[in-house]
């Protein structure tokens, strides 16, 4: 009983007792599984969207289980440490920060001046293409060992009435209406696309070359390339705008991260020789006492 007498012998016993206390005592706090009303109104709400309905209420007690298992099996998950040296969750936890950096920016509503300004600023940006009708005729070389001198030949003989008995079969379209050079572009080729707007001159012209063969063409209407009012491209404005707000937040929130931390970048001894590094944000010089 002289130990009861000595303090530091009460004071490691008081210690141990404490320890053993404090590991049989349950948590109750993190063992806790509140599911509330907002809990319950966004579970419905998922429910909702994808589905196109409410749910039963069997149904949303399912969900409700379902979170409340989700929610155990993640706090285990992270009691074990799993989180850690996790690229997924690493990547994940990035992107939802950059989400709600981009969410804040958006709060306030732009106006028109300022949407209008930034219609201004890029006009080219929503200029709208030149756009082409025309028909065609197909010479395939597969099928003619002088594709391209039919074709020309075809010429003096090619009317508006006998057009679609002359030439070849063709895999796609005859006639084209209303379509871009880009739309050309990806039926016929680089080559075709370039040459039709420099095609002049009324009836049937060529022959014009393309990925297949190639081809006479009788352009019938040319809509030129003109920038657009403001009204008539707003809502794609609005978009863009919103675009660039997120895209100024992100690259603000990180300048300011970068303020914040230093960058070490230990070089492995086989990488010294010609290796090259990439470029480290413009935070703070090493040693001025930033946190790391």
């Amino acid at each position: 009983m002289r130990y009861l007498k000595d303090p530091l012998a009460l004071f490691l016993l008081l210690g141990v007792l404490i320890f053993v206390v404090d590991e049989l005592t349950p948590d109750t706090a993190d063992e806790t599984i509140l599911v509330g009303e907002l809990d319950i109104a966004r579970l419905s709400d998922q429910w909702s969207a994808q589905m196109g309905r409410g749910p039963t209420e069997t149904e949303l007690g399912g969900l409700v289980d379902a979170h409340v298992r989700e929610e155990m099996l993640v706090r285990e998950a992270l009691r074990m440490g799993l989180d850690t040296n996790d690229v997924i969750i690493r990547r994940r936890l990035a992107q939802k920060l950059t989400f709600l950096t981009e969410d804040l920016a958006l709060l306030e509503r732009p106006t028109q001046e300022q949407l209008v300004e930034f219609f201004g600023s890029d006009m080219e940006r929503y200029r709208i293409p030149a756009r082409y009708t025309f028909s065609h005729i197909y010479f395939s070389p597969d099928r003619r060992a002088t594709a391209r001198e039919d074709a020309a030949a075809a010429l003096a003989e090619v009317t508006d009435d006998n057009w679609r008995t002359v030439g070849d079969p063709f895999m796609l379209r005859r006639t084209y209406a209303h379509v871009t050079i880009a739309d050309i572009r990806k039926d016929f080729g680089t080559p075709f696309s370039e040459a039709l707007p420099a095609l002049e001159g009324d009836g049937w012209l060529g022959p014009v070359e393309s990925g297949y063969g190639y081809h006479l063409v009788r352009v019938d209407r040319r809509t030129p390339s003109r920038l657009p009012a403001f009204e008539e491209v707003s809502g794609r404005v609005a978009t863009d705008y919103d675009s660039q707000r997120r895209a100024d937040a992100n690259d603000r929130y990180y300048d300011s991260l970068a303020a914040r931390y230093r960058v070490e970048i230990e070089i492995p001894a086989a990488s010294t020789d010609g290796a090259e590094l990439a470029p480290q944000p413009d935070g703070p010089a090493a040693g001025d006492g930033q946190a790391e």
